[in-house]
């Protein structure tokens, strides 16, 4: 597929991404696991495992190439410009992403774990996002923070502890907490943890209702 993709590099393209999202650009640097697209403002990285479709877009208008250069971008070695090599390079940046509830996230990632990152949002204060949900990443131009906020109001206060390696040793070392799953997309995915039995993590909703999520289906996690 990477090799089939580099046959398009500069042409306008429509990329669909799993749940019918749709971005139109040009595609201007991509790898065996990184689509980069340049949509005339931004630039988009997308995983390839969430891209369903990208085609030739002949209607669309002619985007121009950008002027500046990406904020991450692969080496001379394209097998190196991997999902995790883009998570390490885009820390402290700030950073529009993708998982879940069709609402992004806006803020910074703080940490790049085996299969997992941390990511800091003004809204949702510190998420724990498994690395294989995230759909798309947007860094910000230079000049622009969320919101509007400042540097100051930005800060990310350091935690103390160190973090488990990978997301489900993460997530069972959350018992006995209250959180929230995939940014509260359904009723139950709000409540305590109770018990964790391998990849079923049996939650505790508001009403004491008893609800057993699927490991494999949690995106993002966070602590309330």
């Amino acid at each position: 597929m990477y090799n089939i993709f580099s046959q398009v590099i500069k042409e306008t393209v429509k990329i669909t991404l799993a749940g019918q999202i749709f971005f139109n650009g040009s595609i201007i640097d991509l790898s065996k696991e990184i689509v980069v697209l340049f949509n005339g403002k931004d630039y988009i990285y997308i995983p390839m495992e969430h891209i369903e479709n990208v085609s030739v877009d002949q209607d669309e208008e002619i985007i121009q190439q950008p002027t500046n250069f990406p904020s991450v971008i692969s080496k001379d070695d394209k097998n190196d410009f991997s999902l995790t090599y883009m998570l390490n390079e885009a820390i402290g940046m700030y950073t529009e992403i993708y998982v879940a509830n069709k609402q992004p996230i806006h803020g910074t990632i703080t940490q790049v774990q085996s299969n997992y990152f941390v990511f800091h949002s003004p809204i949702y204060k510190t998420m724990y996002i498994a690395t294989k949900h995230l759909k798309w990443l947007i860094p910000y131009t230079e000049n622009q923070k969320p919101y509007t906020l400042t540097d100051d109001e930005l800060k990310v206060s350091a935690k103390k502890g160190i973090l488990p390696q990978h997301f489900e040793h993460l997530v069972h070392s959350m018992r006995d907490k209250l959180v929230v799953v995939n940014q509260g997309e359904k009723p139950y995915h709000i409540g305590k943890i109770s018990k964790v039995h391998g990849a079923i993590i049996e939650l505790q909703t508001a009403r004491t209702n008893t609800t057993y999520l699927n490991l494999e289906h949690i995106k993002t996690i966070h602590e309330s």
